[in-house]
């Protein structure tokens, strides 16, 4: 019997099933009359002969016109469809029943988990396959993973038809070329996981799959492979238009949820949840502050089992969670794991005790303006951090040292395909090859490099997001002329703190950025998350845009063996936040420095105050400025002392007579003290004077034992500004210091008026 299959099965048609199974007689009980007609034909059965039961014709025609429907439909040949026909009549005559009534527990157990359990049974037939494709329609045996390995794909034609099925895969196969992926992953991945869905689906036609069947064939598949193309296959039919979203590479992965809510009681997590559920916060941020309450309330369950319910919260509640908190210990509230075994025991960090002070700040706030409780207390107040940890908590962007950060500037710039790391080999014979295009590896180096992006702007940035300044442009208020082509304008999309704008960068990111898009393939427009809208992301390959922490996880550490350098550094790990902080830094203490307002407008900041942050004077330049200051010459007047030694050793010196003589250009002093002496910036020339040209001068000067050095003396205020501004401070200086005594004993008003009198 000849079966006609659908024309263009595999298209994105409408469901199309050929076989109508409802007009058969499907009650599940067999009469008496076939239970004799079955033990009488197994008595002749030849496995080798398909018409072994025509003798039984009449009273089993109930029982073997559907099964010879389904063989013909599923092209059965002649000697599987007798072994297909004796497997089925023996269970019927064992289970006492038709094979309608069989369960999916049946059709496992009477199909096995393995060919050599099948064939154990059986005695080697040859139709274990033939019989899943019949257990499949007549009993939508769909979970084809229960019976362990099978050739898939020979199954899905069995029950499709050979061409529905090539061209279902030839479609899903030309999508994900034009997205980016290449032959290797299509050909052997993903046209098997196409199978096992369209199987799961009950049809041939790529139209009719939804979201909701690739979960359940990823998350119930015992191949690896077959988890791992689901993934390539959403995004191949999202191109398509077939469903809306692709498959997160992370659903099924691990359920979060289960052990968040570990030792918590069920009423603070079901309002945690709720919480989660209900609050506008983008996901990274609500998933943090929701772990953050999950481990409130593992406090709540070993200190104050009053405190379940958050209005039962007070301000003395609140306090004496903060003050446990700031005293507790890492693994105290947490569930344990191998992440944080070796950290067990630790006080917690200052950022630990923000995050989950704003964790409940923002949870205690929702509820209370959502009308969830009763408001009897200020979140803001109540947990805000204290001053004692708010001290130890300061930004730090940690520049990155000028001669590393040059050589990961050659590192991008001279990037290859050979520096990037490959994908393992499935064969010896087959060409290595690396998880994306070089070309867009390299624009992503540059643009981190130079454009000074946070990590979010980077892998956000859309195609067509760069353009250049064709003619030459004066620049306003001034009369400089901005060259054409100096720079190349790059947008940067919506960020944290602020709205999208334009920022001028180098010319290697625009030519970079020019190849990547001449080359990469179009991918459907994806949801932006910060903005709702379908984008074109730049950096996109296989239909999805790279990750957030692509950068940090592959690219730094690729371009670190480029140039030879470690990943780490003395201020801790090379991420991606301490490009921005050292462009910052250079820009701001260039030979031609950008102003504080200017770096604001580059990096994006809201207000300068974040700015201040990020730049860092160079030790360089501080030393340079340092020295211009002149503070060591502001503070301190070297004077020339000369020392007479012949005084020293005679022994003169001890008897008081002068051995050090101190220069004041116009004379000499022989005070010891001179130092400490009031008038030592205008000298009143008393008996411990020598003035130069003197006797007594001319002796000193004679004398071939002296030794000449430098003492530096420390100036008053007022002295130093006798120094630095001028003769009309020195007269104020010598009018102050008039009546006080000289170390000789008279004033300097005295010895002016004695000069006087000899005068």
């Amino acid at each position: 019997m000849t079966v006609h299959r659908p024309q263009g099965a595999g298209s994105l048609s409408p469901r199309i099933w050929p076989l109508d199974l409802s007009r058969f007689d499907r009650n599940p009980k067999l009469t008496a009359l076939e239970k004799r007609a079955i033990a009488s034909a197994l008595q002749f059965r030849n496995d080798r002969n398909p018409r072994w039961v025509r003798a039984h014709e009449r009273e089993l025609s109930r029982l073997l016109k559907p099964i010879r429907k389904i063989v013909a439909y599923i092209e059965m040949v002649e000697s599987a469809h007798s072994a297909v026909t004796a497997v089925l009549v023996i269970q019927m005559k064992k289970r006492g029943s038709s094979f309608w009534a069989w369960r999916r527990s049946d059709w496992v157990d009477i199909l096995g988990r393995t060919y050599e359990e099948f064939e154990d049974k059986y005695v080697k037939q040859e139709c274990r396959n033939y019989l899943a494709a019949f257990a499949y329609i007549a009993a939508k045996l769909t979970d084809i993973h229960l019976l362990g390995r099978f050739t898939t794909n020979v199954l899905a034609e069995r029950i499709f038809g050979k061409h529905a099925v090539e061209e279902a895969a030839s479609q899903a196969q030309a999508a994900l070329r034009r997205i980016g992926y290449g032959n290797t992953l299509g050909s052997k991945k993903v046209p098997t996981a196409l199978c096992k869905v369209l199987m799961a689906n009950w049809s041939p036609n790529l139209g009719d799959i939804t979201v909701e069947v690739l979960i359940h064939v990823r998350e119930t598949s015992p191949s690896l492979n077959t988890r791992e193309a689901i993934v390539p296959l959403s995004r191949a039919l999202r191109s398509l238009g077939v469903i809306a979203e692709d498959i997160d590479p992370r659903i099924g992965r691990r359920k979060p949820d289960e052990a968040a809510t570990t030792n918590v009681p069920p009423l603070w997590a079901q309002l945690s949840a709720r919480w989660r559920d209900t609050t506008t916060l983008e996901p990274k941020s609500y998933m943090g502050l929701y772990y953050n309450l999950m481990k409130v309330g593992r406090w709540i369950a070993a200190n104050d089992q009053s405190l379940v319910s958050p209005g039962a919260w007070t301000y003395e509640s609140a306090s004496r969670y903060v003050a446990a908190l700031v005293r507790s210990k890492i693994g105290d509230t947490t569930v344990r794991n191998r992440a944080i075994a070796k950290k067990i025991g630790k006080p917690l960090s200052p950022r630990s005790i923000a995050q989950n002070l704003s964790a409940l700040r923002a949870f205690f706030r929702d509820c209370q303006e959502w009308n969830w409780i009763e408001r009897r207390f200020d979140p803001v107040r109540a947990f805000r951090l204290p001053k004692a940890v708010r001290a130890k908590i300061a930004p730090d962007p940690r520049v990155i040292e000028d001669a590393i950060w040059a050589k990961l500037l050659w590192a991008g710039l001279n990037l290859s395909a050979a520096d990037l790391p490959k994908l393992p080999r499935r064969t010896e014979s087959a060409p290595e090859i690396s998880f994306y295009p070089i070309e867009m590896v390299r624009a992503v180096a540059i643009t981190w490099l130079f454009g000074a992006l946070r990590n979010d702007e980077l892998v956000r940035l859309r195609v067509g997001c760069t353009r250049w300044q064709r003619e030459d442009v004066v620049v306003e208020g001034t009369f400089e002329i901005l060259p054409k082509d100096a720079v190349c304008w790059l947008d940067i999309p919506v960020n944290k703190t602020h709205a999208q704008y334009t920022k001028p960068t180098d010319r290697p990111v625009g030519e970079a950025i020019a190849v990547w898009e001449s080359v990469r393939s179009i991918p459907p427009p994806q949801v932006d998350p910060k903005t709702g809208e379908l984008v074109h992301y730049l950096f996109s390959c296989r239909g999805m845009r790279v990750g957030d922490s692509y950068v940090n996880q592959r690219l730094i550490p690729t371009l670190c063996a480029k140039a030879g350098i470690p990943e780490n550094d003395a201020r801790g790990r090379l991420t991606s936040h301490r490009a921005r902080a050292t462009l910052a830094s250079q820009l701001f203490n260039s030979k031609d420095p950008m102003s504080l307002f200017e770096i604001q407008q580059f990096l994006g900041h809201r207000s300068p105050a974040a700015t201040q942050h990020y730049v860092r004077v160079t030790p360089t330049k501080l030393a340079k400025r340092y020295a211009d200051a002149g503070y060591l010459d502001r503070n301190l007047r070297t004077i020339q002392v000369l020392i007479d030694r012949d005084a020293i050793t005679s022994g003169a010196a001890a008897r008081g007579e002068p051995w050090q003589y101190y220069d004041l250009c116009h004379g000499w002093c022989t005070n010891a003290y001179f130092s400490q002496c009031a008038h030592r910036m205008a000298c009143a020339k008393c008996a411990f004077y020598v003035p130069k040209g003197s006797a007594r001068s001319q002796m000193l000067e004679a004398r071939s034992n002296l030794q000449l050095m430098l003492q530096s003396i420390p100036l008053t205020d007022e002295e130093k500004a006798a120094v630095e501004e001028g003769a009309e401070l020195f007269d104020q200086l010598c009018k102050r210091l008039e009546d006080i005594p000289t170390p000789a004993g008279p004033t300097p008003r005295e010895l002016g008026n004695s000069r006087a009198t000899e005068g």
